[in-house]
C-alpha cells in the first residue's frame, strides 16, 4: 500500500522543463543571475570579515524571494514566511554540519582504539603522508557527503521551499513525500556537484580568478533553484 503511494520524480522531464523555463523567462532569469553573481562576489570579497555574515543573510533573502517569485507568492518578501523558513533551513544546516564533522573526525577514530603502537605509528604516518598530499581524504569525504546529500540536503531543501510558499516546513513531510526517490536525488547531486567541479576546473585551468568563475557558476545556481522549484511542484502539488 505504501509503495503504491510513491511518486517517482521524472528526472529527465524535470531537467528539460527547468532548462526550458530559463529560456522562456530569459529576461527574469538573467536578472536573478546578475543579482546572484553580485551577491556571491560580495560574499567572496568579504570572506573572513564581519561583513560576510550580513551578505550571507542577503543571499538567503535573495533565494527566498526567487522561490516566492517562481511560485507566484506575493508579496515576494514576506516577513512571516521568511521567519518560518528559518526552521527547516536551520535543521538542514545542523544536519550538514553534523555529518561533515563526523566525516572530518572519522579518519582519526582508529587511533583511539588502543591498538598496537606499531599500527598507531604507521596509521599516523599514513594520514600525514601521500594520502593527505594527494587530497584523497578530502575526495573520499566529498563522495560520502554526496551519497548522503539526498537525505540531508536535497530532499529537506523542499521543506524550506514549502515554508517560503507559506506551507508546512516539516522535514518529515518532505522526506515522506519524496520517499523512494533516493536515486533520483542522488543523480541531481552528482550532476550539480560534478558540473560545478568541471566548470571550475576548466575556468581555473585558463588562469581565471574566482570572480570570473562566478560568472559561470551564477547561472548554474539559478538553474539548480529552478530545478528544485520544479521538484517541489511535483511532490507538493497536492497540498497547494
Amino acid at each position: 500500500m505504501i509503495e503504491s503511494n510513491i511518486r517517482k520524480l521524472p528526472l529527465k522531464d524535470i531537467l528539460v522543463a527547468s532548462w526550458q523555463y530559463c529560456l522562456d523567462s530569459w529576461q527574469r532569469t538573467s536578472f536573478f543571475v546578475a543579482v546572484a553573481y553580485f551577491v556571491s562576489a560580495m560574499a567572496l570579497f568579504s570572506w573572513k570579515s564581519f561583513f560576510f555574515w550580513p551578505i550571507l543573510f542577503l543571499m538567503y533573502i535573495l533565494w527566498g524571494m526567487f522561490f516566492r517569485y517562481y511560485l507566484k507568492r506575493k508579496p515576494y518578501f514576506d516577513f512571516k514566511a521568511f521567519f518560518y523558513s528559518l526552521v527547516p533551513s536551520t535543521k538542514i544546516v545542523v544536519l550538514s554540519v553534523a555529518i561533515a564533522s563526523v566525516l572530518i573526525v572519522l579518519p582519526i577514530v582508529p587511533l583511539f582504539f588502543n591498538l598496537s603502537p606499531e599500527f598507531n605509528e604507521g596509521y599516523a604516518r599514513f594520514l600525514q603522508g601521500d594520502f593527505e598530499q594527494e587530497g584523497m581524504l578530502i575526495l573520499l569525504a566529498d563522495l560520502v557527503f554526496i551519497l548522503l546529500s539526498p537525505l540531508i540536503v536535497y530532499r529537506p531543501f523542499l521543506a524550506w521551499i514549502s515554508a517560503l510558499a507559506g506551507r508546512s516546513g516539516s522535514l518529515r513531510l518532505a522526506w515522506n513525500k519524496t520517499r523512494g526517490n533516493y536515486k533520483e536525488f542522488l543523480l541531481i547531486a552528482v550532476i550539480t556537484n560534478f558540473s560545478v567541479a568541471i566548470l571550475r576546473w576548466l575556468i581555473l585551468k585558463f588562469g581565471a580568478n574566482d570572480y570570473i568563475t562566478l560568472v559561470v557558476l551564477a547561472p548554474v545556481m539559478v538553474y539548480f533553484n529552478v530545478l528544485s522549484a520544479k521538484a517541489y511542484e511535483f511532490f507538493f502539488l497536492d497540498v497547494e
